[in-house]
């Protein structure tokens, strides 16, 4: 009689190593694709360095946010105003511990350092323009417009090489820095971020438009721009008047006209007076402009001087307003 041969039965250690060498190899995970981004040198802006021990109680009483508030590693916007609430730079601070440096226009550099020294008496505070520093910006391409929902009266920033990268509350990425390490020009990526800036309703005085609107028409106590629980600056009466009484009778609109246009621009109604052009940048059509205009002219057919017409795109105010 022959014998069967005995069946040969796994140890559970056999089984697992069997199964375990059977089994593929993970699946590694798929590569997430790069976002494309809009990336220049914005050379709208420059920006001045504050130093000296009492730089951030001078800055206080005369910017219209809380700087000594401003911790280090912190930035925030604000507006350097006349006595009459009318905003002569708006600017965003940042406290880098050692000093504060304010980004703002360019152009208004020389001016604002000369009238801030002017004020400084025995404050320790030195106030020192820096033209070999600019800033940058780093946009997602489509990223869509992201208007303030609330104030930010702060926001953090990192420093890296000497390198200031900051967030900033409508989503784009600001570099600020020697002009030798940042990214270089590109005139499609620049002219996206201030479309971006545009359509946010993030508006920039320059020489131009300097002292033609106070705070709230600029949609500075909307971004942050103003604390209003802060003690006096120059303006802060009528700044406080005017948003606690309700007598801003202007305030920001988004613009779209056939041809380029220019800051410091009339916008008209039936030939009068109705607005001013703030920043304007290029679209398909001609471009967009971001415009402090009369509430009584939320819905009313606008021209540029030339009688080109300025088509309402978005109101950062409230149109019962106007009534």
């Amino acid at each position: 009689m022959a014998h069967r041969p005995s069946e040969t039965r796994n140890t559970p250690f056999q089984t697992a190593f069997r199964t375990t060498q059977a089994a593929p190899f993970p699946t590694p995970y798929p590569k997430q694709p790069r976002i494309p981004m809009h990336t220049s040198a914005l050379p709208f802006f420059g920006l001045i360095r504050v130093s000296g021990e009492d730089r951030a109680s001078f800055l206080h009483g005369q910017l219209s946010n809380h700087i000594e508030g401003l911790a280090e590693g912190e930035a925030c916007y604000a507006t350097y105003n006349t006595p009459k609430g009318r905003v002569i730079a708006n600017m965003l601070v940042f406290n880098r511990g050692e000093d504060l440096l304010l980004l703002t226009a360019a152009d208004l550099v020389e001016a604002l350092c000369k009238r801030l020294r002017m004020f400084v008496l025995r404050a320790k505070a030195v106030f020192e323009p820096l033209p070999g520093y600019g800033a940058a910006g780093r946009l997602n391409e489509g990223a869509p417009a992201l208007p303030a929902a609330e104030p930010h009266l702060s926001f953090p920033f990192a420093v890296s090489d000497g390198l200031i990268e900051c967030t900033l509350p409508h989503g784009g990425i600001l570099l600020a820095g020697e002009k030798d390490t940042l990214p270089a020009y590109d005139a499609e990526a620049e002219n996206a971020w201030q479309l971006h800036e545009i359509r946010s309703g993030y508006p920039w005085i320059s020489e131009a438009t300097k002292e033609s609107c106070v705070a709230q028409m600029l949609n500075q106590h909307t971004i942050g721009g103003v604390h209003f629980k802060k003690g006096c600056y120059p303006g802060q009466e009528i700044i406080a008047r005017a948003q606690y009484r309700g007598q801003v009778k202007r305030g920001l609109a988004v613009l779209l006209g056939s041809s380029l246009e220019a800051a410091g621009i009339a916008v008209l109604q039936d030939g009068a007076e109705a607005g001013i052009i703030i920043n304007t940048a290029c679209t398909a059509e001609g471009s967009l402009s971001l415009a402090v205009i009369k509430h009584s002219a939320a819905a009313a057919l606008l021209t540029d001087a030339d009688g080109n017409p300025l088509q309402q795109q978005q109101l950062f105010f409230d149109t019962a307003e106007a009534e």
